[in-house]
């Protein structure tokens, strides 16, 4: 028997709605990622912003332009820079060192509440913060004291190492175990082509309009992350057994809180926790490289025999971080379902220890440009070790664990470039290229705690 219209138009809402809630489930799980990429696309506006920033306003108050290269003022221009690379680095120091304790504290309180949404949101609230107390001190005139006030905000929201360790949790526990490693390399491609498009914006809307537009864009941003984050993004329900046994109510909130923690430091007769402290270690030794070179790549550039112009160099990181941020998009999808997460690690090591050998050598403008496919590698390690991190504990504790495995990354994040630059000035009289060299000499630790 032939049905009916208003069946057909029932049956059709009925599919329809479906549908739609299909969508929307597929858009929900994939919030995240949209909060990250616009969360490091302010980061990676806001790192160069800033440090432009303070380099124009402390020379505009000695009443130079960082543009000054005549012969009378050469001592004192030197003298700015060297004034400025110390008030750049004292804010990274405000800024860091909270967040190494607050993205502890963060990590064990989401574990005890079972809340991992402020792992993302309240990093994005200290960067709207930051951003703004920026603009506030381009409409108001107030001195760059007002900047250690900004950075000390963002170092307590937890800054990047806190959204890190959510959106990590986030990507681990919303896809099964065997595809966590392709979510936690989609991460870093987000990551990768945020850098790249940032640093470009940034160099070019800085010469055509100032920093006060830029700063704007950039709160727009956090502003945008926050509200994705606060409100849209869901909590991942996980397997909660034998949680009562992990977390025993004792009535001191300090007890319960961070008691749980101790079980990581415990590690003596248990391999799983050894193999993971190992892997933390890897993925910090390697990060202090990664991002040691990153910055002695940029007065490497500038000087001799290289010599090439500000722009120039922007664009040549920024095409490096976009092509290794495809390359670890597209890799480990293909190749997990012939090798481990730990050979993976190793392709990454090797491309970057081949890559920037070649950098160390090769001093020729065009022939140096291949390390751009050398290096199409570089940022594997990075999702691979979260990956393998993560399938030694349970869900209920990583939100702990990452936070401990980010931790550190706060503070290499101004000491790794510290410890490269110093080398570089210390070896610069006899080859420039020296620091790659030690670069790729120090990759044997990172490759010693994976093995």
């Amino acid at each position: 028997m032939a049905s009916s219209p208003q069946a057909d138009i029932n049956s059709l809402l009925r599919k329809t709605q479906k549908c739609g809630l299909g969508f929307l489930a597929v858009v929900q799980s994939y919030l995240v990622e949209f909060a990250y990429f616009t969360f490091f696309l302010a980061r990676h506006m806001s790192l160069p912003l800033f440090q432009e920033y303070v380099q124009s306003e402390i020379h505009k108050q000695k009443h130079l332009q960082s543009s000054n290269t005549l012969n009378q003022t050469a001592k004192p221009s030197h003298d700015l820079q060297r004034e400025s690379a110390y008030t750049i680095l004292s804010l990274q120091i405000a800024e860091g060192l909270p967040a190494v304790v607050i993205v502890i504290i963060l990590g064990a309180v989401s574990d005890r509440t079972g809340r991992r949404k402020i792992l993302l949101w309240l990093p994005s609230l200290g960067s709207c913060i930051y951003s703004l107390i920026f603009i506030l001190v381009q409409y108001t005139g107030w001195s760059l004291d007002g900047l250690f006030m900004a950075s000390a905000i963002r170092g307590l929201s937890g800054s990047m190492t806190a959204f890190l360790a959510g959106s990590s949790y986030y990507a681990i526990n919303s896809v099964k175990p065997n595809q966590r490693s392709s979510r936690l390399a989609l991460q870093e491609l987000l990551n990768g082509a945020a850098y790249a498009i940032g640093n470009i914006m940034v160099g070019y809307w800085v010469r055509d309009a100032g920093f006060l537009q830029p700063f704007w864009f950039t709160f727009i941003l956090s502003l945008m992350t926050f509200l994705v984050a606060f409100f849209l993004v869901q909590e991942v329900k996980t397997d909660n057994n034998n949680r009562s046994e992990r977390y025993l109510n004792t009535g001191n909130c300090c007890v319960d809180t961070f008691k749980p923690l101790g079980r990581f430091f415990r590690c003596c007769n248990n391999k799983d926790l050894i193999r993971i402290w190992l892997a933390i270690l890897a993925f910090q030794t390697y990060a202090v490289v990664h991002l040691g070179q990153i910055n002695v790549l940029v007065l490497y550039f500038l000087g001799p025999p290289m010599s090439w112009p500000s722009v120039k160099i922007g664009i040549f990181l920024s095409v490096l971080m976009a092509v290794a941020a495809i390359g670890t998009g597209m890799v480990p999808p293909f190749l997990r379902n012939y090798v481990t997460d730990t050979n993976i690690t190793f392709a990454g090591y090797l491309s970057k220890a081949i890559g920037t050998l070649w950098i160390a050598v090769i001093q020729n403008d065009t022939v140096i440009y291949f390390a751009l496919m050398l290096l199409v590698l570089e940022l594997l390690p990075f999702p691979m070790l979260r990956s393998i991190v993560s399938k030694g504990v349970e869900p209920s504790e990583q939100g702990s664990l990452f936070s401990l495995m980010h931790c550190g990354e706060s503070i290499s994040y101004f000491l790794a470039p510290l410890v490269f630059q110093s080398i570089y000035g210390n070896t610069l009289h006899f080859y420039s290229g020296f620091i790659f060299v030690i670069s790729v000499m120090l990759l044997v630790l990172p490759v010693g705690f994976t093995m």
